[in-house]
């Protein structure tokens, strides 16, 4: 009797915290990522991740930014303001 009783606090024990942790995945995902003025293209892609795929085929000007951003980061650019 005393094992079936500790099996069951062992599960309400892992339920909770599963439940804790996503909350806290919850919470996470929510918190808005503050973008600097000085990078509209950074701006872009903040606006373009909240879109839903069927509207990111028809956004062209989604494509254009996730392009330059591939762009940037295989060409090792520095972008334009940080090199001085």
């Amino acid at each position: 009797m005393l094992e079936l009783i500790a099996i069951a606090m062992g599960g309400l024990v892992v339920l909770l915290a599963a439940m804790e942790l996503q909350d806290a995945v919850k919470k996470e995902r929510g918190t808005e990522v503050s973008v600097p003025a000085s990078d509209p293209l950074r701006a872009e892609l903040t606006r373009c991740r909240a879109l839903t795929p069927d509207e990111l085929v028809t956004d062209v000007a989604c494509r254009e930014a996730w392009a330059e951003n591939r762009r940037r980061f295989f060409d090792g650019a520095v972008p334009r303001g940080l090199d001085e």
